[in-house]
């Protein structure tokens, strides 16, 4: 399961389909509310890895690449899931996941870059879709403000939903995904800094940011109606430091 922050970001239309169980529909509710977030709005990787293999990252390019996202991330919500209906669930969510996509990085404005741009981690062999993440793009280039970010910060990205294919957890693809995320918000949309948030009582996730040049920025705690989601800390990255100027030869 993917670490995660449990900060909803994405507005799904689907109600909350409730296996049979004993459980009360409001908790069943809870529950999978909870796991919705941790799944689809963690910015955290699924492995801590450090060797990614043969795997090619990059920037979206088809509208047919969607597609793949979302039923990638589908099979991570729906991992632990072991409901006759699964399936329905699945087909459900993709979807639904698919409009949304579209929607997020499409431009929203006239001569403006989409909200969001998704980057996805493809597989040498096959060429398959085996990471995503997504980049909520700086204010000065969208001209939306991207959640998650402050208000006062005009050229900041935001980074979240990284998914890694269960096959392929555990060799370092979920940090090659926030690494090539970092730098392409730093050099393709300049962007001042990175933002991305953390449950507090994640270590693995928090570990991973911290390996990638993430600080702690602030803390926060978050609800879902009565039930409460923990603690959640805001993460922040600078840009990486100019190299210094070489001394001058002496005279």
């Amino acid at each position: 399961m993917i670490g995660s922050h449990r900060l909803p970001c994405v507005s799904y239309r689907r109600a909350c389909y409730a296996p049979f169980s004993s459980a009360h529909p409001n908790v069943q509710c809870q529950q999978r509310a909870r796991r919705q977030a941790r799944v689809l709005c963690s910015a955290a990787a699924v492995d801590a890895g450090t060797e990614a293999g043969s795997v090619t990252i990059r920037p979206v390019t088809e509208k047919g690449e969607l597609q793949h996202v979302a039923r990638l991330r589908a099979e991570a919500y729906y991992e632990d899931d072991r409901s006759r209906f699964v399936e329905t669930f699945k087909r459900q969510f993709v979807a639904q996941e698919v409009e949304s996509l579209q929607q997020r990085t499409t431009p929203q404005k006239p001569g403006k870059a989409p909200p969001c741009e998704c980057m996805v981690a493809l597989s040498a062999e096959e060429q398959e879709v085996v990471g995503c993440i997504d980049i909520r793009l700086p204010a000065r280039a969208t001209g939306v403000h991207p959640q998650g970010v402050p208000p006062a910060e005009e050229g900041g990205v935001y980074i979240l939903n990284v998914v890694v294919h269960e096959d392929r957890r555990g060799q370092g693809v979920g940090k090659a995904l926030m690494r090539a995320a970092m730098a392409r918000s730093f050099s393709a949309w300049q962007a001042d800094a990175l933002y991305t948030h953390v449950e507090a009582d994640n270590e693995v996730a928090y570990r991973l940011y911290k390996s990638c040049g993430f600080e702690d920025h602030s803390e926060e705690r978050k609800f879902s109606g009565a039930t409460d989601l923990g603690r959640l800390v805001l993460l922040k990255a600078l840009p990486p430091s100019a190299p210094a100027a070489a001394a001058p030869p002496p005279s």
